[in-house]
């Protein structure tokens, strides 16, 4: 009886907790390049600085690790970091950024699938303009991150697109002026809207698989209290590619 009762509480909790165990593809690695072009747009209630707007070509390296792309039904998974920097005149950015995502991936037909995932990460970001005084602006960002994916396996290429948001929470900008000290303030919790469409190549070099992909993220920083440096916005329109090896 004892037995019977085991045996069956395990058929249970295997029959329930199966979904979340199926992995049909094992994890790959996935190395590259990336770049950018960005579109800065400040504004603020001084009148000299309303709709302030720069552009500024980035360059970088990224890593990760994951089935995202590779995985069939069932659970997916992907974490990664990516490194960024961009130069213009007297303005350099330094931008580092890292995210786990985490899902469940359900069949289409056809070697299509959909998906929905959630993840959480840290921006951080520091600029610097030399030109006058010498200003340091940087932002520290935790986020949170919701998505939904498109996945279909082609003959030799894999295909993906992703479209979701990341969520500030508690961010935090430091501003320092040469001889003037430096001040730390709170940014608003904010919405940043993004999507990618992804390939990977079964055949690449030396037999590596092959991977390319174009993207858009758009980065939202606002001061949380609107009366310091009189509510002061930022909004980085991103648009960049991707292209590396996966192992």
């Amino acid at each position: 009886m004892i037995s019977k009762k085991i045996l069956l509480g395990a058929t249970t909790a295997g029959f329930l907790l199966s979904p979340f165990a199926l992995q049909a593809a094992e994890p790959v690695s996935n190395i590259g390049i990336t770049g950018s072009h960005n579109r800065y747009k400040l504004s603020s209630d001084i009148d000299d600085v309303d709709n302030n707007k720069a552009r500024m070509p980035k360059g970088g390296i990224y890593y990760n690790f994951g089935n995202k792309m590779t995985g069939e039904e069932g659970v997916i998974f992907q974490a990664g970091v990516e490194a960024k920097y961009g130069e213009k005149g007297d303005v350099k950015e330094k931008q580092m950024q890292a995210e786990a995502d985490v899902g469940y991936r359900v069949g289409l037909g056809n070697n299509s699938y959909i998906d929905g995932i959630v993840g959480a990460g840290y921006e951080h970001s520091r600029i610097d303009d030399t030109k006058g005084l010498d200003v340091r602006l940087t932002n520290k960002s935790p986020f949170a991150k919701a998505g939904v994916g498109f996945n279909h396996k082609g003959d030799s290429v894999l295909t993906r697109l992703e479209v979701g948001t990341r969520y500030s929470v508690n961010a935090e900008s430091k501003i320092k002026v040469q001889n003037l000290g430096s001040t730390t303030v709170d940014l608003k919790d904010k919405y940043s809207p993004y999507a990618e469409l992804n390939f990977m190549w079964d055949k690449g070099y030396n037999d590596l698989p092959l991977t390319a992909g174009v993207y858009y993220t758009q980065h939202n920083y606002q001061l949380k209290d609107k009366y310091d440096i009189a509510n002061t916005k930022l909004k980085n329109d991103e648009i960049g590619f991707k292209l590396g090896l996966a192992f």
